[in-house]
């Protein structure tokens, strides 16, 4: 649903506690109510104001509901019964220049707080509209605020990309009196901090250099992050041809890979190429759309994407030519495909292109037939969890899927009938595939342990019935999942696993001991080889012929594209 606030662009959301109404702060300095119960409605808008609303707080306690705006120089409460402003508060200006309240929050017991465009975080008293205290803890502009559950601690974040977190402590020990204290959390951003969640005891943030860091602040404290990578689905690969499909905004491109001399029994370090890999197609997105999902064939013969208007499917056919430099490519859309379909947020082909399996928009689960545009749709329960994992068998007959409740089912292709259901596990699944050696399924899960399960059998298998629940949580680093599960050829016994910053091989004809001391990491060095030379890996797999094609995306790019951050004076530099 789309309404009009009917007063100019909106720069700021707030919603009551019922979370049944949204309060919007606009450019034209009005604050507009909207009911989200059933359906997005305008109720009305309040009286307007001078300057934009940049920030809003909704208070609800005792049946009396206020809200608060941040503007320029000034914050007010108003009545959501009347619409009117109730009492302002002012703040001052700096060198001349108006103070823009960038973001606002309030407590329970009416303690507002707001950030601003002087790097000053204010503590107000809301009943009396005046001020508690006054910390000029930021070197400028103070852009977020949160606060933990028990409102006893506050965080705030700015362009000087520093955290500062405020404490609710006593003020002596003959009264009950409390004041608010200040002190730094950590600095590790580079550039603005824009966002700021609290959950548990972990404090996350996230800004304008991508990264996001999680803060833990209860028992051990330590600041872990989080790469800014996608986590799945931008890169493909055509393992019987050798091409790589890559994934941006608005366009595919798919290229085929270099080949290397053949090394020599004792050779290492790099080979020299024998042919240089070479760009086959660019595909544009339509107008005004971004790519959400895409996907090629292992044979090579048919890719596909989908972006906000629906899915597109091509046939490709490479030609090469003797007497020409480049081959000869041939790119046919598939016109089979229903123009009513609605955009897939997963896709996979089958290895011959024969049949295509998506996750619509909607949360239903379709199967293509590319040859005769029959489409059938996949009895599943969509309403209850959505699929975020999608994988087909390398037979081409059966695909698999990962729903957020944790549970993995197995379907047939052609049938679309459910073949079995893994046991549910605690932990969220990260990654799914089917091994080529045997009708297994290996799922990797968010605890950084890997199960095998056997399709024929229903079952998990013998090995994974005896060291799957041995794997320790930190054998690999915290918050790095595994994204991706590839197997190399020839080898049965060998499952190959990557996360975002490491690479490591399974070797499951060795047994994983039961360990003296629980989460110890170094006893998976007993079935597992680990490489960490490679920093944001996107993707890892295995082409036919036993290449690996890792796809690498450099911290230093990301940087490169960044704004110049906010200056400050160091000591001992210039």
């Amino acid at each position: 649903a789309s309404v009009s606030s009917n007063a100019g662009p909106i720069w700021c959301l707030a919603k009551n506690s019922k979370g049944d109404k949204v309060a919007a702060g606009t450019e034209d300095g009005c604050v507009v109510l909207f009911d989200v119960s059933e359906d997005l409605q305008f109720l009305r808008g309040f009286a307007k104001q001078e300057g934009r609303i940049l920030s809003l707080a909704w208070f609800d306690q005792d049946g009396e509901s206020i809200i608060i705006s941040g503007s320029i120089n000034i914050i007010r409460q108003w009545s959501v019964k009347s619409g009117q402003p109730i009492s302002r508060m002012t703040l001052g200006k700096r060198f001349e220049q108006d103070t823009i309240v960038w973001c606002v929050t309030v407590t329970r017991d009416f303690t507002i707080i707001s950030g601003d465009s002087r790097g000053i975080v204010t503590f107000w008293n809301g009943k009396e509209a005046t001020q508690l205290k006054t910390f000029h803890c930021h070197k400028a502009d103070v852009l977020s605020l949160c606060k933990s559950e028990d409102e006893r601690e506050v965080f705030s974040g700015g362009v000087d990309a520093a955290l500062v977190q405020f404490s609710l402590c006593s003020a002596d020990h003959m009264t009950e009196r409390k004041r608010w204290v200040h002190q730094p959390l950590h600095w590790r951003h580079t550039h603005d901090i824009r966002a700021l969640a609290y959950h548990g005891g972990y404090l996350v943030s996230g800004g304008v250099d991508t990264n996001l860091f999680v803060a833990k602040l209860r028992g051990m404290k330590r600041v872990l992050n989080v790469a800014p990578v996608p986590k799945h689905g931008l890169i493909s690969i055509a393992r019987d041809k050798n091409f790589v499909q890559l994934q941006y905004n608005t366009h595919i491109e798919v290229w085929r890979l270099g080949a290397a001399s053949t090394p020599a029994s004792e050779e290492c370090g790099m080979l020299p190429l024998t042919q240089k890999h070479l760009k086959l197609v660019l595909l544009k997105a339509r107008p005004d759309c971004e790519i959400i999902c895409s996907n090629i064939s292992a044979s090579g013969t048919v890719l596909g994407f989908s972006d906000s208007r629906g899915i597109r499917v091509f046939s490709l056919a490479v030609e090469d030519n003797e007497s020409c430099v480049s081959p000869r490519v041939t790119l046919q859309r598939v016109i089979t495909m229903s123009p009513h379909m609605l955009p897939a947020h997963l896709m996979a082909f089958t290895p011959t292109g024969s049949h295509l399996v998506a996750v619509l928009t909607s949360g239903d689960l379709v199967v293509a037939n590319l040859a005769t545009g029959e489409t059938n749709q996949v009895e599943h329960r969509r309403t209850d969890a959505p699929i975020h994992r999608l994988c087909v068998s390398p037979d081409g007959e059966k695909f698999a899927t990962a729903s957020l409740d944790h549970s993995v089912r197995v379907y047939r292709v052609v049938t679309c009938e459910c073949l079995c259901s893994c046991p549910v596990l605690q932990s969220q699944v990260s990654a799914v595939a089917f091994s080529p050696h045997s009708p297994t399924l290996v799922i990797a899960y968010s605890n950084h342990s890997i199960y095998e399960f056997d399709i024929d059998e229903k079952e998990f298998t013998p090995w994974s019935r005896e060291n799957s629940s041995r794997f320790p949580s930190n054998w690999m680093k915290p918050l790095r999942h595994i994204i991706g599960i590839s197997f190399i050829p020839g080898a049965a016994s060998k499952i190959v696993v990557h996360t975002d910053s490491s690479f490591s091989v399974v070797d499951k004809s060795k047994e994983l001991n039961q360990p003296e001391k629980k989460n110890t990491p170094h006893r998976m060095e007993q079935i597992a080889r680990n490489c960490f030379k490679y920093k944001y890996l996107l993707f890892a797999d295995f082409t036919s012929d036993g290449m690996l094609v890792a796809v690498e995306r450099p911290p230093s790019q990301l940087e490169d594209n960044l704004p110049p951050s906010f200056k400050q004076k160091k000591f001992g530099v210039s």
